[in-house]
């Protein structure tokens, strides 16, 4: 095994002892004296000059290499540390070692598993999969990452190792992986930026980037893609309201949370209508009824009474009172009538099969809309978080 030469903006590793003396009697008794840690580091590297130096014979080098093993084990992490960072990029590093310091905690597992070229994808997968920030950082800044590996970092990784990953020019990431690095950490700008910049993005992800991108990266993106100025300014402004509910749907988990977030949005003069319309379409309930609540300045209470009103004049009266523009009272009214009918509000269907329901009833209602604002509104949900839209469906609004 070699080492792997640094990425471009990559700290370098640190430069190993340049030690060069070789083992003595005197070593050996300081190392039986005085076992501590110094004393430990200090034999091994001298262990490990031999080795590289070839002046061992065939008994020799097996004895070195199990002392050197018996160091990799060692109690002290501090000494364990040092053995990683003395052979990471030696030719005496074994595959057993290498697989041994990778196992190991993150201190001691980093230099191998960024800097050390050929360990097996079977082993780096089991090593994302243990779910180790700073274990999953070093993969990421690789000099190569496979297809899988990369797809196990963006699904289980923080948005630090993603950025470090899509910034990473030899790592292979497949489509897949860039929508779903969008998918989860989308709203950060960091995020967004890399994605764009990816040498596979695709022109549909483009689309579903420009939202999301800085103010130059999304330049570059429409002059690359011949993208229509008009089409990127829409799509920019649906898309930070989806933006905005991927990023808010960790926090719902209870109808408290929801009325907080509803209030903090309000008063951000950032709940908007599309917002509450994609929160009941993605069966985010309790969101819908405390924004609804917030804009129309009533309670919680009495605004899901109005909201689940079987007939036309409670969801009627709630959509005026909270300002909603009348053009959108008809796909408000569909999607609540689904959330009914399917009893998805009494909570005997499944998030699933509502939205694919709601989507479905909304498209083969509206899709031909003339009003701008329902037109709208349905670009804003045919990218809704967790939907799977129907190949079927999308002709309806050519």
């Amino acid at each position: 095994m070699g080492i792997v030469p640094r990425l471009k903006g990559d700290l370098a590793a640190p430069p190993r002892p340049a030690i060069r003396a070789r083992l003595t009697s005197r070593d050996v008794d300081r190392l039986l004296r005085q076992p501590g840690a110094e004393s430990r580091i200090e034999t091994m590297a001298k262990l490990v000059t031999e080795m590289e130096e070839g002046s061992l014979t065939e008994t020799e080098k097996r004895l070195a290499l199990d002392i050197l093993r018996a160091f990799a084990a060692d109690a002290e992490t501090e000494v364990r540390a040092a053995v990683a960072w003395q052979i990471h990029n030696s030719p005496i590093l074994t595959s057993d070692l290498a697989e041994r310091l990778v196992r190991d905690v993150a201190q001691v597992a980093v230099p191998i598993l960024k800097y050390v070229d050929g360990l097996p994808e079977a082993l780096l997968l089991e090593v994302v999969a243990e779910r180790d920030a700073q274990k999953q950082l070093a993969i990421a800044g690789r000099r190569s990452v496979s297809a899988a590996v990369s797809a196990a970092l963006v699904e289980t990784g923080n948005v630090l190792t993603v950025v470090h990953l899509l910034r990473n020019r030899g790592a292979a990431v497949k489509e897949t992986t860039l929508e779903r690095a969008a998918e989860r950490f989308g709203q950060f700008r960091l995020v967004a930026d890399s994605v764009a910049a990816r040498p596979e993005i695709t022109l549909a992800m483009v689309e579903r980037m420009i939202a999301l991108v800085s103010e130059d990266v999304r330049q570059q993106l429409i002059q690359d893609h011949n993208i229509e100025p008009s089409l990127a300014r829409r799509l920019a402004e649906g898309g930070r309201e989806a933006a905005t509910l991927r990023l808010l749907q960790p926090l719902l988990l209870s109808p408290d949370d929801a009325e907080m977030v509803a209030r903090h949005l309000f008063r951000q003069g950032r709940l908007t209508p599309q917002v509450l319309f994609r929160a009941l379409c993605a069966g985010d309930l309790e969101l819908f009824v405390a924004g609804m609540a917030a804009r129309a300045n009533i309670a919680s209470q009495a605004a899901s009474i109005l909201a689940w009103d079987d007939g036309v004049l409670g969801l009627h009266c709630l959509l005026d009172a909270a300002a909603v523009p009348p053009a959108l009272t008809g796909p408000f009214r569909t999607a609540q009538q689904v959330a009914l009918d399917c009893e998805y509000v009494s909570g005997h269907c499944p998030r699933e099969k509502f939205q694919a329901l709601v989507v479905e009833t909304l498209f083969d209602r509206y899709a031909d809309a003339a009003e701008r604002e329902v037109d709208e509104l349905l670009m804003q949900i045919s990218d809704q978080p967790g939907l799977d839209i129907g190949a079927e469906l999308m002709p309806q609004r050519v």
